[in-house]
């Protein structure tokens, strides 16, 4: 194979990877063959790092809806991407051939498995998984059913593990015949398995309502200088939020920040917007919120009939500068409202597993998303964000409301299922029944175990690699 030959195989790569990621899911099941492909011809280390830079890279670009947020970190993000990518290819080919053809079939998956999980850790991670590209897809529902007991990481090691499939399939259908058919079947057994086995969708029945304002980011920079465009942002929350108190919604959720002005502080917008005394509602309010010594938070309120404030949760996770004006909560816990214990996450949170662990940890009966993902404007991205949406109530077992400012607005129930949809820049409201669960699901108790496995794997392998490697006497 010849070197530019290798090169556009990577291009290639990198270019389904991006568009499994905020395109078309289903992408994902090929996504690395051609790098794998170009890998094992590959000659030197620095090729090999530089193909794989170039596939992290190319997928990371894809990632556009960003660019609203800056240039540094749409160029930093694509970085982020490629620096995994060089750990995926040179741990690869650093293995391949070097234990035996099983191990061969499943080190793709292996090593996808412990890049995937490294997007997931430190102050600086950025989550993007085959588990997300795939959520939506309904015939992966089967496969979707391991996320209770290995966490979406599970997931994507099905995805990656049938990427190798596919490529030993093409490069050593012999010498690899064994464990092709077994992983193949095992794939399949567990698909079998999953349609046979969906999770349980709880128990008491809650009405919730999502109000979806539907606007754009610049309808809020308007409102700071323009006092009528202020009040009739305010007046399309109170519409909208009104309707679903009158239809005797159990529980209504704002948006991340969704009325930006002091509610707390006014007597008018309290008894404008918070439920009136005699409601059956309990409001989620989206605030930012002022504490003594000017300390601000970006907030959930839980909010009872006649505007009393029984609860309050502080986003904990805070987008880096882009958030730097607020104060970050000390802890992800749920708040107790009557339709029951409900766990929120604002925003980024809900693409990082181990805070829809933590909150359903701490007693979450349900689980409620705020977000304002209007700044991705209509970026597919914004649909990979609901994915993940979908990816946290499998983990947990929960239902789950998500409501964005300019959307993606749904209802997901455990098995991944979408109830009820208002898709990006529309204004309305979501409705639907969820169920409360409390029972805890194994991969809420136990974590990352499953990455806790492959990383054995991983080591054992190098292990049984430096063994083979070394002079005998």
């Amino acid at each position: 194979m010849t070197r530019s030959l290798r090169w556009a195989l990577a291009a290639a790569a990198g270019l389904i990877n991006g568009v499994a990621f905020v395109f078309w899911g289903p992408a994902a099941l090929v996504a690395n063959v051609p790098l794998l492909l170009a890998l094992r011809h590959a000659p030197t280390a620095w090729e090999r790092a530089g193909l794989g830079g170039l596939v992290g890279f190319l997928g990371g670009v894809h990632i556009y809806g960003v660019l609203d947020y800056g240039w540094l970190l749409f160029w930093g993000f694509a970085a982020y991407t490629a620096s995994q990518m060089v750990v995926y290819a040179l741990l690869l080919r650093w293995l391949w051939g070097r234990v035996g053809p099983w191990f061969d079939v499943a080190l793709p998956a292996l090593v996808w498995t412990l890049t995937e999980w490294m997007r997931t850790v430190g102050p600086l991670s950025m989550p993007a998984s085959y588990a997300g590209c795939l959520a939506d897809v309904p015939w992966v529902g089967p496969w979707l059913a391991l996320a209770p007991f290995t966490g979406g990481l599970g997931v994507s090691t099905v995805v990656a593990l049938v990427q190798s499939l596919l490529f030993h399939a093409i490069a050593h259908p012999r010498t690899h015949r064994a464990p092709l058919l077994a992983f193949a079947g095992l794939v399949v057994a567990m698909g079998v398995w999953g349609a046979l086995s969906p999770p349980d969708l709880g128990g008491r029945e809650v009405t919730v309502a999502g109000v979806q304002g539907g606007l754009p980011n610049h309808r809020y920079d308007t409102a700071r200088a323009d006092p009528a465009a202020h009040r009739e942002n305010i007046r399309l929350y109170e519409a909208l939020t009104k309707q679903a108190y009158d239809a005797g919604a159990d529980l209504v959720v704002w948006p991340e920040t969704a009325v930006r002005a002091p509610v707390l502080e006014s007597a008018a917008l309290r008894a404008r917007l918070f439920p009136p005394a005699g409601a059956r509602s309990t409001l989620l309010a989206g605030l930012p919120v002022e504490e003594r010594g000017g300390v601000r938070r970006n907030a959930a309120l839980a909010v009872a009939p006649g505007g009393h404030v029984t609860g309050a949760y502080a986003k904990v996770r805070l987008v880096p500068d882009h958030e730097a004006i607020y104060t970050p909560g000390d802890a992800w816990r749920p708040l107790d409202t009557p339709a029951g214990r409900v766990g929120v996450l604002i925003c980024l949170e809900s693409v990082y597993p181990e805070a829809g662990r933590a909150v359903t940890l701490a007693g979450a009966e349900l689980l409620a998303v705020m977000s304002n993902d209007a700044g991705f404007r209509k970026s597919p991205i914004a649909q990979h964000m609901t994915n993940r949406a979908i990816v946290q109530a499998l983990e947990n077992g929960r239902w789950l409301v998500r409501v964005g400012q300019a959307g993606i607005s749904t209802l997901i129930d455990p098995r991944g299922r979408t109830h009820a949809r208002l898709d990006l820049f529309e204004h309305g409201l979501l409705t639907g029944r969820a169920r409360l669960r409390s029972d805890l699901t194994f991969y809420t108790r136990f974590g990352d175990w499953w990455m806790a496995v492959c990383g054995a794997l991983l080591i054992v392998g190098a292990l049984r690699r430096r063994a083979r490697t070394l002079p005998t006497t």
